[in-house]
């Protein structure tokens, strides 16, 4: 995986989709939702799959489960 991201690095494709960042529909898939006192409202809990995106264009989103 690490030589996979110095390639897609290499072409200008950056990598998203972490822990405690705010949920946005056009760069995320929510496939789950949990309620949590922890954590604030539309926030990423869990990453089941990162997001890839080359300059504007979304390659692949990110697969995430996102609290209240």
């Amino acid at each position: 995986m690490n030589e996979l991201l110095k390639i897609f690095g290499t072409l200008g494709v950056e990598v998203f989709g972490n822990i405690g960042d705010e949920f946005d529909p056009n760069l995320h898939n929510a496939v789950m939702h949990i309620d949590s006192e922890e954590l604030g409202e539309n926030v990423i809990a869990q990453v089941f799959q990162k997001g890839f995106k080359a300059g504007d264009k979304i390659v692949r989103f990110a697969m995430v489960q996102v609290a209240n």
